[in-house]
């Protein structure tokens, strides 16, 4: 790959506000690489729904068919406000790459395109489709169908997060759900008649208390409640509470075993008076592993090995990608595609330089694996 090139195009992305409250940044970023697929000769199609985040489909199909061999997967937008690059743009440093959305994950992006194209060039027999959405880091609504149709065709998947600090790629990831629930008590003057009131914040303490007894660790389950409030003076008995929980899981049966729980807590009020009703948000399903993806993984080291390369590590975690959009459909997924990078979401995001080419290599071998099985 030219990799004076890649760092130029980088370079220019970088430079471009794209945060996901950014719909004109967002769409910037969506027309440059249609205008780049569409001239490398690829069939392009782009969405441009008013007030919805974009996203790019690109297709090199060889064979006759409509399954897709091998989709690459990314995302356009950061979770940077718009003015951050006037702030700190693109920089190149100790070797790293710096930037908003350097290592997550408009380099990442990028290579999949670079590979796009020299599998282009080299006519691999395979259908190759690129997805590149523009809302993954507030939770995908607009573009979520449209990856579980295209997920639902291939496969094997390659998406381009950022690989971990250590090289290491994503082989699973845990499901993630937010849920709000709301507590209503009864008001009343906390020294005159407290015993006319019921409190939704004791309410609420008392589901906390009974969240730390439903994680379970050793299934991969933990809950977390991030965000409290309620209460409106202290000498009045709260009416009002609501809470924000974070539910990190790997199993179906953890789910529903957790909502039940939650079903029950609120039909059973310890507070009496206290009426308690929750609501699942937004969220992705676990990424988990199949039988193919541990040939995917064999590939991969096959692929190192034949390169001369240190063999490639494969790991699990709790955060949640685009990836899990995928997870329970038959296509093999491996996530962390990118080069590696570290502190994301912060100023000190970098992207490591020498892992572009290594990554572009591997992944290039991978497939060419794939294609001649």
């Amino acid at each position: 790959m030219d990799l004076e090139q890649y760092l130029k195009d980088l370079e220019e992305i970088v430079n471009i506000d794209s945060g996901s409250g950014d719909l004109e940044g967002c769409r910037t970023m969506a027309e440059y690489f249609a205008g780049k697929f569409e001239s490398a000769g690829f069939a392009v199609r782009i969405s441009r729904e008013q007030g919805k985040h974009p996203h790019v489909e690109a297709r090199n199909f060889i064979r006759k068919s409509e399954t897709i061999d091998v989709l690459f997967m990314g995302h356009l937008d950061t979770v940077f406000p718009k003015g951050t690059v006037r702030e700190r743009a693109f920089s190149l440093d100790d070797g790293k790459a710096r930037g908003p959305g350097a290592a997550d994950m408009k380099s990442g992006a990028l290579l999949a395109f670079y590979l796009a194209v020299e599998i282009k060039k080299r006519a691999l027999p395979m259908n190759l489709c690129i997805a590149f959405n523009s809302d993954e880091e507030i939770g995908s609504a607009d573009s979520v169908a449209w990856m579980k149709e295209l997920g639902g065709k291939a496969k094997y998947c390659f998406n381009f997060e950022p690989g971990r600090e250590t090289g290491a790629f994503v082989k699973e990831r845990k499901g993630v759900y937010d849920y709000r629930v709301i507590f209503q008590g009864i008001p009343a003057h906390a020294g005159v008649a407290p015993e006319k009131g019921a409190s939704a914040v004791i309410e609420m303490a008392r589901w906390i208390w009974a969240l730390t007894n439903l994680n379970a660790p050793e299934q991969g389950t933990t809950l977390n409640p991030g965000i409290v409030k309620g209460g409106s003076a202290s000498n009045v008995v709260a009416e009002h509470a609501e809470m924000l929980v974070d539910l990190r899981y790997t199993k179906e049966s953890e789910l529903q075993r957790i909502e039940r729980a939650f079903d029950e807590m609120a039909a059973y009020p310890r507070v009496t008076g206290v009426k308690t009703s929750w609501e699942r948000k937004e969220g992705f399903p676990p990424m988990t592993p199949n039988k193919s993806t541990e040939e995917m993984i064999r590939m991969m080291k096959d692929a190192a090995l034949k390169l001369g390369q240190d063999l490639p590590e494969f790991v699990s975690t709790g955060g949640g990608s685009d990836a899990n959009n995928l997870g329970g459909l038959p296509v093999s997924v491996m996530d962390g595609c990118g080069p590696v990078g570290g502190n994301y979401h912060s100023d000190e995001e970098y992207m490591v330089l020498s892992s572009i080419e290594q990554r572009f290599s591997l992944i290039l071998e991978t497939i060419t694996g794939i294609v001649n099985r």
